[in-house]
């Protein structure tokens, strides 16, 4: 018996093509129908909720091609949703991580295996799960590469800064007596070449497309379901990103002058206009979080913070200004998750420190931030000056960061002066000593309505509503 339907095979963006290619060798005469998410690729430091949601979408699009057989050639998915596709879709489902670990296992001499992944990968343990249920005496070492997809993803595979990107991540594992290395994401395999030169010739690097296609055969095999050799391939390609970029790489990767590739919308109404209506404001501090909410809240947004994403990495503020901090964490963040992302850069100017603390005011006191210890160094700096020379002015820069479109800025000040001693228990940060003359109150004394109704983060918002308003931007 034969069938002659095609394998589907689906990614968070470019990387199942290194599964892809392996079909294409070892099972000529399957049909391939590929789907690559790469519009809301990577999916490394996405919630495991999303992750699922978003593997069903790709796996209902191909289920209306007819496909026979589904291979999540995203290990990232294949953690989150495989066990849950099994269950549900009426055909054979196989996912990278079983037949990868089973190969590193057979592989290594020393017991001492390395897993490569991205930060949802890692942070699921997936792996040394998957090996120690195998074989319990393993030491497995985890390193998490959150920089590899967006380097194939953007064709950057052969480039010197991400040569040295490479080499900075891989250091961590040089110094471990690893024996054999899985490539944890079908992404890496675009990168071998590198990071076998890196780890050196006696390391074994673990394909696991390889390993995958293998186990496809078998199963082509157990249900007499593979193709015959009487007709003409006819692979189709699609993503949810820009076409023409994804065509390149396919056809480098691949070695198909003739394959094109065609953009498609696969989310789920509810769910397109459930990301349009979110907001992440890009803080774990629930303090700020609590003024975004209670704003935009009333607009209808679903108002989320990086609480919501713990797998997200803090974005490393290496800017001078207010304005180049905000820009780094929203416009990255939003580039990750392809929502809507506003950050903000707030802090203290006093006049008297001619501007300080600034962009250093959570950690005006050094590492670890204290709100405490910074209050007490700012009143110990001024501490011989009257109150006339105590004016302040707390500052906020607000970026609003919408993917594919230009950044909206926008700025608020709120000015006061700062009290010789702390007053109220609302509030953080400097509150308790950032004083109202028009009030008399401390910022800590006053309600949240209140403090809402003045801060420097209220008038901040107001300036980006106007502009929104004014560019045309439905909020």
């Amino acid at each position: 018996m034969t069938d002659n339907r095609p394998i589907g095979f689906i990614d968070s963006g470019f990387g199942g093509l290194s599964v892809v290619r392996e079909s294409l060798y070892q099972l000529p005469n399957e049909t391939i129908y590929f789907l690559g998410d790469s519009a809301r690729c990577p999916y490394g430091p996405r919630t495991p909720q999303e992750v699922l949601q978003f593997t069903w979408e790709m796996a209902d699009f191909l289920m209306e091609k007819n496909i026979k057989m589904l291979v999540v050639a995203c290990n990232t998915a294949t953690a989150a949703a495989l066990k849950d596709l099994k269950e549900k879709l009426p055909i054979p489902v196989i996912g990278v991580i079983n037949p990868g670990s089973r190969a590193a296992i057979k592989e290594s001499k020393n017991n001492h295996i390395g897993v490569l992944g991205t930060l949802g990968t890692i942070r699921s343990g997936v792996y040394e799960e998957t090996l120690k249920g195998k074989k319990s005496d393993l030491e497995v070492s985890n390193l998490a590469c959150p920089s590899f997809v967006d380097i194939v993803e953007n064709n950057q595979m052969n480039t010197l800064e991400s040569f040295n990107d490479i080499e900075r991540t891989l250091h961590a594992l040089k110094s471990k007596d690893i024996d054999t290395l899985i490539l944890g994401c079908t992404h890496y395999p675009l990168l071998k070449p590198t990071i076998q030169k890196i780890m050196g010739e006696d390391v074994v690097l673990i394909d696991s497309g390889v390993e995958t296609i293998t186990d496809v055969s078998m199963l082509l095999d157990y249900f007499d379901i593979s193709a015959d050799d009487t007709k003409k391939n006819n692979h189709r390609f699609f993503t949810t990103g820009e076409a023409k970029r994804f065509e390149v790489v396919a056809k480098q990767w691949l070695h198909l002058p003739e394959l094109t590739v065609q953009t498609v919308r696969i989310e789920k109404e509810q769910e397109k206009n459930s990301m349009e209506k979110t907001i992440l404001v890009a803080t774990r501090n629930k303090g700020k979080a609590k003024e975004f909410e209670s704003i935009f809240g009333k607009k209808g947004y679903r108002v989320k913070t990086l609480l919501d994403y713990p797998t997200i990495e803090d974005v490393e503020e290496t800017g001078v200004t207010f304005e180049e901090n905000a820009r780094l964490k929203a416009e990255t963040i939003a580039q990750q998750l392809q929502i809507m992302v506003i950050a903000d850069d707030s802090g203290l100017m006093v006049d008297a420190l001619n501007g300080q603390p600034g962009v250093y005011s959570a950690r005006y006191a050094g590492e670890p931030k204290n709100d405490a210890a910074n209050n007490a160094k700012l009143l110990a700096e001024l501490s011989e000056y009257p109150n006339a020379s105590r004016r302040a002015v707390f500052h906020c820069t607000l970026v609003l960061a919408i993917p594919n479109q230009e950044s909206i800025v926008a700025t608020g000040e709120l000015v006061g002066e700062i009290a010789r001693v702390p007053q109220g228990e609302n509030g953080f940060g400097y509150d308790p000593l950032f004083y109202v003359p028009e009030l008399q109150k401390t910022t800590a004394q006053l309600s949240a309505d209140e403090k809402n109704s003045i801060s420097h983060r209220k008038k901040a918002i107001s300036v980006l509503l106007q502009k929104i308003s004014e560019q045309g931007l439905l909020l």
